[in-house]
């Protein structure tokens, strides 16, 4: 009888021990889950990468897989787009549209299941400029709809407010 008491009072700390360790790692996991799956605005960093291709080749390139070699390192897992002009980073679908040599919009879009907890932007940039657009994530009709230079009214459809209009970096 004594030697099945010390056994229960050995085993029952073990078992209160795995079961805690068990439940803080279930929170850990859903934790980094959940930020695995909350889209991360990255859209200054390619408008400056852009900006630097400009800077570098006199013009914006007609599609993002150009910025590979020139600005990015070559890299084979980035999700571009099959014509190149869409690419996909933590959870944000950004699509470029080339207007001219020296002006291009941007929409940057939040995908996934947190996509409601993100921003969806607008851009229309130049190296002395960018004027930018905000709004809720949109529903996948209304990304399904989206033109890619759309006017200030059809913007405001979507729910997007223009934003003040900010000035490029002087380097």
């Amino acid at each position: 009888m004594q030697k099945q008491l010390k056994i229960t009072l050995i085993l029952l700390p073990v078992a209160i021990v795995a079961v805690v360790g068990f439940y803080v790692y279930s929170l850990w996991a859903s934790e980094r889950q959940r930020t695995a799956e909350t889209p991360v605005e990255s859209f200054d960093v390619m408008i400056r990468d852009l900006r630097s291709f400009h800077k570098k080749r006199g013009g914006f390139p007609k599609d993002l897989r150009e910025l590979e070699g020139v600005v990015w390192e070559k890299k084979e897992n980035r999700e571009f787009s099959r014509d190149g002009a869409g690419l996909s980073h933590r959870n944000y679908h950004y699509l470029y549209t080339p207007i001219s040599h020296h002006q291009f919009t941007l929409w940057a879009i939040p995908m996934g299941r947190q996509r409601e907890e993100a921003a969806t932007w607008f851009l229309v940039i130049t190296p002395e400029f960018q004027r930018p657009w905000k709004g809720p994530a949109l529903t996948p009709e209304d990304i399904r709809a989206i033109r890619l230079q759309p006017s200030a009214n059809e913007l405001s459809v979507l729910g997007l407010v223009e934003q003040p209009t900010v000035p490029g970096r002087k380097d």
